[in-house]
Order: structure tokens, then sequence, then C-alpha cells
């Protein structure tokens, strides 16, 4: 019986090292879908600003065009 206790107590650590395994890896998944949302955040924050730079600097050329032909 000695060998078989020793295997089954192989079987139980093998087995509690892979649960600890696979909750790092849904940590680490969270973190990252996290991660990844924040990053969307700051895109379309970043995309918004943009638009409104773009829009008044067209703004900007138009005025100029119209200033330097009159």
């Amino acid at each position: 019986m000695g060998k078989l206790e020793d295997a089954v107590g192989r079987l139980e650590r093998a087995v509690a090292r892979l649960e600890k395994a696979a909750a790092r890896t849904a940590d680490g998944d969270k973190l990252r879908v996290a991660a990844l949302g924040a990053a969307k955040a700051d895109y379309a924050a970043l995309a918004a600003t943009t638009e409104g730079v773009a829009a008044r600097l067209d703004a900007a050329i138009i005025r100029l065009d119209r200033a330097l032909e009159g």
C-alpha cells in the first residue's frame, strides 16, 4: 500500500499545482481584459480629441483661404 499512497499523494499535489496555475491564468486574463478595456477607452477619448482638432484645423484653413482670397 505504500506505493499506492505515495502515488495518490503525488497526484493530489499535481492537481493542487494545476489548480493554482489555472487560478493565476484566470487572474491574468481578468487583468488583460481590464487593460484592453482601458486602452479602448483611451483610444476612444483620443479619437474624439483628434476629430475635434481636425475640425478646428479645417475651419482655420478655410478662414485663412478666405482671408487670402479677399
